[in-house]
């Protein structure tokens, strides 16, 4: 397997759809009510350029991530088969649960807020904000080592990733209301993806800005 085929990122693939929702959802936002924000042209154009510069930092990232996590699943003597769709349903969720519990640590330890902050900085709730992200992802690539030490080889650890950022683009948007009550309480969606603007606070390790 090539270190392109380890490093894999379904993500490349979604672009398309990302475009696609960006321009419909710009459309939809053309005339933004009491409610909603709408669209700044500046500010959209900032969070995709940090969102292509954030694909650089990440990829050179996951490079030194796939070795760490070798070293890590070589002294493992757990193995779990890739071809199991039943271990890829575990590792998803392994990957989704260790996110969470990164994320809840972002916005409560200071160092770890100094880096993941900058995907909270915009006034606007939109697609283009989905892609606003940190140009350093270390952080969250310490949250997964668990993973390899439990037997999953990396590059499913960063195909569950790839997954797992897929989904995440559609919550952030203020076009799309409440969903069925089954969905709401199973899932992560924009009804309760609360969103807001609050720096990192001053005197307290905590704060209440929402993923």
């Amino acid at each position: 397997m090539s270190l392109w085929d380890q490093l894999d990122e379904p993500v490349t693939y979604a672009i398309p759809f990302f475009v696609v929702a960006l321009m419909v959802e710009m459309l939809s936002l053309r005339e933004p009510g009491p409610d909603r924000q709408g669209y700044d042209k500046t500010d959209a154009r900032n969070s995709l350029l940090m969102g292509v510069v954030s694909l650089v930092f990440s990829g050179g990232a996951r490079v030194l991530a796939l070795f760490g996590y070798a070293v890590l699943y070589v002294l493992s003597p757990l193995r779990l088969d890739p071809h199991n769709w039943l271990v890829w349903v575990a590792v998803v969720i392994g990957v989704d649960l260790l996110w969470y519990v990164y994320h809840r640590i972002s916005h409560r330890v200071r160092l770890v807020w100094a880096a993941h902050q900058v995907h909270h900085n915009s006034r606007y709730f939109n697609y283009a904000t989905a892609l606003r992200q940190k140009w350093n992802p270390w952080f969250e690539i310490l949250a997964w080592t668990p993973l390899p030490l439990l037997g999953v080889l990396p590059w499913m650890v960063f195909t569950a990733f790839s997954v797992n950022l897929i989904y995440q683009f559609w919550v952030h948007t203020e076009t799309i209301g409440k969903l069925p009550r089954w969905f709401e309480f199973v899932f992560n969606t924009p009804s309760h993806h609360e969103y807001t603007t609050q720096a990192i606070p001053t005197t307290s390790t905590r704060t209440s800005v929402a993923s």
